[in-house]
């Protein structure tokens, strides 16, 4: 599944123009303390939600967050094909990925 994950980030990096972060597939770390209300509510709604809430995936709630969590991790944190729109500094994303990786409590 780990091989089908890079291919299909490579693949979506190669249609879409977007750059490999640096970031790789990390474990959620044991002492991770981001939860959707310490970081992923606010994170989502300042960089995803200007299409993403009315533009598939729908990403208003912290389930079709969770739903959609490994394509949130190829499109915006090991690639940055997302967001389309403005930007994200490295640091964004690992937290980002930290988040998910833990599964976005």
């Amino acid at each position: 599944m780990k091989i089908w994950s890079v291919l299909v980030a490579f693949a979506l990096a190669g249609c879409t123009g977007a750059s490999s972060t640096g970031i790789t597939e990390k474990p959620c770390p044991t002492d991770s303390t981001l939860t959707y209300a310490s970081f992923g509510q606010s994170f989502i709604q300042d960089n995803c939600l200007e299409c993403h809430a009315h533009e598939r995936p729908i990403l208003s709630t912290q389930a079709q967050v969770k739903a959609n969590a490994s394509s949130i991790l190829e499109e915006a944190v090991y690639t940055d094909a997302m967001p389309e729109k403005g930007s994200m500094s490295l640091a964004e994303r690992e937290m980002l990925g930290e988040w998910l990786s833990c599964g976005a409590p």
